[in-house]
C-alpha cells in the first residue's frame, strides 16, 4: 500500500466532500497575501544571486578569489542558522518575524546602491551584506514553512505548499535574466533598488494578513537544550547508520560541494572569459535554470516509465553528463554550451532531489523524519560555501576554464556513491515506512 493509498483509508468518509465544498484557494485573501510576499522576497532574492558578483566584477574588479569568498559569504548562513532558526520560529510570531526579515533585507539591499553613489563602496560591503542576506534569507525560509500549517486547514495544506514551490522555482529562474535585462539600462548597483522594493512590498502584504499570529508558548527547563541536542543527534545518528542512505547522503553532499564551485565561477568566466555582457550573462544562466523547472515537470512521468530507483541514479548519469560542456564553451555562439550544460545539471539535480527526498520519506520511520531531514539538510547545504570558497582558491591557482572542469566533473561522478549500492538492482524504491502498530 502506498503512501497516499494509506492516508486515504485512514481518511474520514467526508473529507473529500468537505473539501470540494472549500473555495478554490486563489480566494483565500490571507494565503494570498502571503503567496505573494513569499514570491516577491524569493525574487528579491535571486536576482541578488547574480547583482552582487556583477558589481563586484563589474564596479570594483574583485579578483577570483574575492569573488568566490563573496559567494561563500552569501551561503553560510546555511550552515550556521537552520538549526537555530528553527528554535526561534518554534517561540516567535512567525508572521512577524517574516516582516522582521523582509524590512533587514530592504535596509541592507538598498545600502549598496547608496555605497555605490558615494564612492564608498567596497568588497568588505559586499561581503556582508551578501551574508546578512543569506542569513535573514533563512530565517525567512523556515518561518514561511513553519506558518503554512497555521494558515491553512490541513487538507489545504497540500495544495498550498504546491504553490509556494512552484513559484520558488520560476523565481530561481526568472530572477537572473530579468536583472541581466534591467542591467541594460541600469548599473547592477542600481538594479538592487528595485531588489529592496521587493523586499519591502513583501513586508507590506504580510502586515496586511488579517488572520492573528500563533504564539507558542517557549519551552524551559533544565530539559530544554539536552533535548534539543538529543533531537538533532538521533537525526544524525540515522543517516550515518542507515546502510544506503547515508551514500545518498554522500551523493547530494559531495555534488552540491562541486556545484557551489561552478556556481561561484560561471559569472567570473562568462564575463572575463568570454567577454559576454552583463545582460547576456543573465540570460544564459538564466536558460541553465529553467532545466529544474523541466526536471520538476517530468520527474513523475519518467519514474513511472523508468522506475523510481533506477531514474534516481540514472538520470544524474547520463543527462548530467553534459555538463561538461561549461568548460568547453568559447566566445560568441559558443556560449550556447553553459546554457547547455547548466540545463543539463539543473534538470538532473532537481530530478534527482524529488527522487531521494521520496527515498528518504521511504526508509525513515515517521516519527522520525523531521529529525533525519533536518540532519539532511545540515550536512548537504553546509558544505555549499566550503564550495564558494574553494571555488576561488582554484580560480586563482588553475585558472577559471580548469577549475569549472574539476567542478562539473566531481558533480557528475558523485553519483556513483549510489551507482555502487544495493539501489542500483532496484526498479522502484521502497515503499513507505508504516508507524509502528498501524493497520
Amino acid at each position: 500500500m502506498t503512501q497516499e493509498t494509506a492516508r486515504s483509508a485512514c481518511r474520514p468518509p467526508d473529507r473529500d466532500s468537505e473539501l470540494h465544498r472549500l473555495p478554490p484557494l486563489w480566494r483565500d485573501r490571507d494565503f494570498r497575501l502571503l503567496w505573494s510576499g513569499q514570491t516577491l522576497s524569493d525574487l528579491g532574492s535571486a536576482t541578488t544571486v547574480l547583482l552582487l558578483p556583477l558589481i563586484a566584477v563589474t564596479a570594483l574588479h574583485a579578483s577570483t578569489f574575492q569573488v568566490g569568498l563573496l559567494a561563500a559569504s552569501g551561503t553560510v548562513a546555511w550552515f550556521l542558522v537552520p538549526l537555530p532558526a528553527g528554535v526561534l520560529v518554534d517561540r516567535v510570531a512567525k508572521r512577524r518575524l517574516m516582516i522582521v526579515c523582509d524590512l533587514v533585507r530592504t535596509a541592507v539591499a538598498l545600502a549598496i546602491p547608496v555605497a555605490a553613489v558615494s564612492g564608498s563602496l567596497t568588497m568588505a560591503h559586499l561581503v556582508v551584506a551578501a551574508f546578512l542576506l543569506g542569513v535573514f534569507a533563512v530565517l525567512f525560509e523556515v518561518a514561511w514553512q513553519s506558518y503554512v500549517p497555521e494558515l491553512l486547514p490541513a487538507e489545504r495544506l497540500t495544495e498550498g505548499n504546491g504553490r509556494i514551490a512552484a513559484t520558488n522555482a520560476a523565481a530561481a529562474v526568472l530572477g537572473p535574466g530579468l536583472a541581466g535585462a534591467a542591467v541594460i539600462v541600469l548599473s547592477a548597483a542600481s538594479v538592487l533598488v528595485v531588489d529592496a522594493v521587493s523586499f519591502a512590498i513583501s513586508a507590506v502584504t504580510l502586515m496586511s494578513i488579517s488572520a492573528p499570529d500563533r504564539l507558542r508558548p517557549a519551552v524551559h527547563g533544565p530539559g530544554a537544550g539536552p533535548a534539543l541536542r538529543h533531537q538533532v543527534t538521533g537525526g544524525v545518528r540515522f543517516v550515518v547508520r542507515h546502510p544506503v542512505l547515508r551514500r545518498v547522503v554522500a551523493c547530494s553532499a559531495t555534488a552540491n560541494l562541486f556545484d557551489a564551485i561552478t556556481a561561484s565561477m560561471v559569472v567570473v568566466y562568462l564575463v572575463r572569459e568570454l567577454a559576454v555582457s552583463t545582460a547576456l550573462t543573465g540570460l544564459v544562466i538564466g536558460v541553465g535554470g529553467a532545466g529544474g523547472v523541466v526536471g520538476a515537470i517530468t520527474a513523475m512521468p519518467l519514474a513511472r516509465r523508468f522506475g523510481t530507483a533506477r531514474l534516481l541514479w540514472a538520470g544524474k548519469l547520463t543527462v548530467g553528463g553534459l555538463a561538461v560542456l561549461v568548460p568547453l564553451a568559447g566566445p560568441g555562439p559558443g556560449v550556447a554550451l553553459i546554457s547547455i550544460g547548466l540545463f543539463a545539471n539543473s534538470f538532473s539535480v532537481v530530478l534527482y532531489n524529488v527522487l531521494q527526498i521520496t527515498y528518504r520519506q521511504s526508509v525513515c520511520p515517521p516519527e522520525l523524519r523531521g529529525r533525519m531531514n533536518a540532519a539532511v539538510r545540515w550536512i548537504i547545504r553546509s558544505v555549499i560555501p566550503v564550495g564558494a570558497l574553494l571555488g576561488g582558491l582554484l580560480g586563482e591557482a588553475i585558472g577559471v576554464r580548469g577549475t569549472l572542469a574539476v567542478s562539473v566533473v566531481g558533480a557528475w561522478l558523485a553519483v556513483t556513491w549510489i551507482v555502487f549500492s544495493p539501489l542500483r538492482s532496484m526498479r522502484d524504491l521502497p515503499e513507505p515506512v508504516t508507524p509502528v502498530g498501524s493497520a
